[in-house]
């Protein structure tokens, strides 16, 4: 009866779209010059007709040459005269079911090649009946306003139980919105599962890793979208003020804007804004699930889904200074993107540094020393026609790939044990040569004792330190060229130790 009370909280206010709006017609422009249409990254460019991620008022979508745009008659007329072929697909004063019509087509309601959370579950349910030792399931908490699950995937040769191997994670859709993350991380939970044995490359990193998937860390906000009711949704569910009504565009808050690393520096503290951090730092179930994951794993790389604007975004720049792995993120991040081809294939996706800013890239780099990537898959929209979502999908499995490359190394391969009983310690692992202020300091694993980092080749200075353990300073550590060079220490006692 309880659980049915929380559940009732989450009907909808019926996502009226009563507003009255000005722009009045949807028009689609076909061939529109590239000069007129130009954008950059996530935010709108210089171009009459460029979209920006963050504000859907006029341009909807551009996705080719095409643009769909919401117009008065005064623009409509303008357009023509500036040569474009204008057509008026649909005249309403709702403003979101010109914004329907535009996203998810004549029949209003989202294609069949975009997956509900419910399909995403029973498909990966599918999967571990047919091979329950490659994928497992774990709950890793509830959304914040629905208190639906959120679920997390390992996938391994045997997946059961942890190994110890380095762990890389992929999750799709802290922006509910941005469908391309959840098909992307599906897709490649298809690829792996169905794969091993089958797939050399696959049998090789589900002999060798541990791989994590999160396909929608939004859930309550995917459901907007993949349901039909709004497809501008980006923020969770939350009833910020209180009402007891979900539902109304904007509410909620962008659960990827809360998360503790330098939260006050990210986002807004307007709940209004489409940017809202939310209250305090994880103040969202959403944000405290991955906060669990990331404490219960330690992950060597990560990739955050996003849409759109066919960039990698990576940590960071901060007051003018790089990370402090900035030569090995930078790299990985150069040859991830050099191997994903843009829509237009006429070239491939670019790297840029983010800010330190409450995101999930700066707070798993920062706190916990895993080089997170945000990878903004496609250009000139949230999610895409779909004609255009297979495409997308296999450019972005080719980036997989190229990522899981960099798990083999070069770097260092660390266990830290007790001396005198062989146990696994929960030791801290520093590099001073590297490593500042800026990131925490990083440790190995409770289960194992293990660590994995990737470093340039060289030497490196290494000091392993634990609780009521005798310090050790490594001066010189000779990292190769290639692989996971092994550094094994055994900590002793304390003298000081009672």
């Amino acid at each position: 009866m309880i659980r049915f009370m929380i559940m009732a909280t989450c009907v909808l206010a019926p996502v009226l779209g009563q507003e009255t709006y000005q722009r009045t017609l949807l028009v689609e422009l076909r061939h529109v010059p590239a000069a007129m249409r130009e954008a950059h990254g996530v935010a709108a460019g210089s171009g009459t007709y460029s979209f920006g991620s963050y504000d859907p008022e006029r341009i909807l979508s551009v996705v080719g040459d095409t643009v769909l745009m919401l117009a008065t008659p005064a623009e409509l007329g303008k357009a023509t005269l500036e040569g474009l072929e204008a057509t008026v697909v649909m005249e309403s004063a709702d403003k979101l079911m010109l914004i329907k019509r535009a996203l998810y087509g004549p029949t209003l309601m989202l294609d069949e090649i975009y997956h509900s959370y419910d399909r995403i579950v029973r498909r990966a349910e599918e999967l571990a009946k047919v091979h329950p030792r490659l994928i497992t399931r774990r709950m890793i908490g509830e959304t914040t306003q629905c208190k639906r699950p959120i679920y997390a995937y390992r996938l391994s040769n045997d997946a059961t139980k942890a190994q110890a191997r380095p762990a890389v994670l992929f999750d799709g859709c802290h922006h509910s919105n941005e469908l391309m993350g959840a098909e992307i991380v599906l897709a490649l939970m298809e690829k792996l599962v169905t794969g091993y044995g089958q797939d050399a490359a696959v049998t090789a990193w589900m002999d060798t890793l541990e791989i994590w998937l999160v396909p929608v860390v939004n859930v309550d906000g995917h459901d907007m979208v993949t349901s039909g009711r709004d497809p501008r949704w980006r923020k969770n569910l939350r009833d910020v003020n209180s009402d007891g009504v979900t539902g109304v565009y904007p509410e909620g808050v962008d659960v990827n804007r809360g998360y503790d690393f330098n939260w006050a520096m990210g986002g807004t503290g307007d709940p209004d804004k489409v940017s809202y951090r939310g209250p305090y730092p994880f103040s969202e179930a959403e944000n405290r699930a991955m906060r669990h994951l990331a404490a219960t794993r330690q992950f060597l790389l990560s990739v955050s889904y996003h849409s759109q604007g066919e960039v990698i975004f990576y940590p960071w720049v901060w007051n003018d200074l790089p990370a402090p792995d900035d030569s090995v993120i930078k790299r990985i991040a150069a040859d991830v993107a050099a191997h994903i081809p843009t829509m237009d294939a006429t070239g491939s996706y670019t790297i840029a540094p983010g800010g330190p800013s409450s995101q999930s890239y700066p707070w798993l780099y920062g706190r916990h020393g895993t080089i997170d990537l945000i990878i903004e898959t496609g250009k000139g929209a949230q999610f895409f026609p779909p004609a255009e979502v297979p495409g997308i999908i296999a450019a972005n499995l080719k980036g997989v790939e190229t990522l899981l490359k960099h798990t083999a190394g070069p770097g260092l391969a660390v266990q830290v044990t007790d001396a005198a009983t062989g146990m696994p310690l929960v030791a801290q692992v520093w590099l001073p040569q590297i490593e500042n202020e800026t990131v925490d300091r990083r440790t190995t694993d409770a289960q194992f004792g293990r660590m994995w980092r990737l470093l340039e080749p060289g030497r490196h200075q290494v000091i392993v330190s634990c609780k009521g353990y005798s310090t050790v300073a490594l001066r010189a550590v000779e990292v190769g060229g290639k692989g996971w060079t092994p550094l094994e220490v055994r900590l002793k006692l304390s003298s000081s130790t009672p």
